[in-house]
């Protein structure tokens, strides 16, 4: 998709990638879209306050992980996978108990 910005809108892109330190005009649009979506979901009237805790507490784990991984504290894949289906087979198994 192609999108014609105006002057004013391509200064602040500009003064935005280079004040902001961004690497480009692009990453710089990331992040505002990034913050736009934020705004929306938080004034959505379908969210509830439980949903937007959990959004609070999911962003903040990302960060952290991206500060772990920064640090090379990181999972192999095959790790991280056989944890996230013992997950699975757990809530499964859970889910089966309270049908009983």
């Amino acid at each position: 998709m192609q999108i014609t910005l105006s002057t004013e809108q391509s200064q602040v892109l500009e003064a935005l990638a280079q004040q902001g330190g961004y690497a480009s005009m692009a990453d710089a649009v990331d992040q505002a879209l990034v913050l736009l979506a934020e705004v929306v979901i938080e004034r959505s009237e379908e969210n509830t306050p439980e949903y937007l805790a959990w959004v609070k507490q999911t962003r903040l784990k990302i960060e952290a992980g991206i500060e772990a991984a920064d640090r090379g504290d990181v999972l192999d894949a095959d790790t991280v996978l056989a944890q996230l289906r013992q997950k699975v087979e757990t809530a499964r198994a859970a889910a089966e108990w309270e049908r009983c």
